[in-house]
């Protein structure tokens, strides 16, 4: 079944856009869970992705200037991973990011991740590092 993927317009979305998060962050990844939710919460656009009405997927979208911002929190569930969801859910956010007028969009890849985003056209920009314990690479794309 094809996912709906929207931004997300209520409190009982935001919670399931969490609860996502939480699963693949906090519970799979092991990042502590006051990082994951964090001050630039009320700032950011948030999406949700549903099959058959459970949360599957989410992302974030926080504003950095006029031109830029930030992709965030990109998560799909595991029994999800490898059928084009993260491909979907990303494509959700670049069009809502064009539609309020970003030309540059950034993020901060897992390292393991880093193809995903280069398929989607991101270059990765500096060196690998360090967030919450697990390695990353700084990437963007222009529009």
């Amino acid at each position: 079944m094809r996912p709906s993927i929207h931004v997300v317009e209520s409190d009982a979305e935001y919670e399931a856009a969490l609860s996502v998060r939480f699963r693949v962050f906090v519970e799979e990844q092991n990042v502590p869970e006051d990082l994951e939710v964090d001050e630039y919460e009320a700032d950011c656009v948030h999406f949700v992705a549903y099959i058959d009405d459970e949360a599957v997927g989410a992302a974030r979208l926080r504003p950095l200037d006029d031109e830029r911002a930030k992709v965030e929190r990109v998560a799909v569930l595991e029994p999800y991973r490898g059928n084009g969801l993260g491909f979907e859910l990303m494509a959700c956010v670049e069009s809502e990011a064009h539609a309020r007028g970003y030309n540059h969009l950034i993020l901060n890849s897992q390292v393991h991740a880093k193809p995903f985003y280069e398929r989607l056209g991101y270059l990765q920009q500096g060196d690998e590092f360090e967030e919450a314990g697990i390695p990353h690479v700084k990437m963007d794309k222009l529009f």
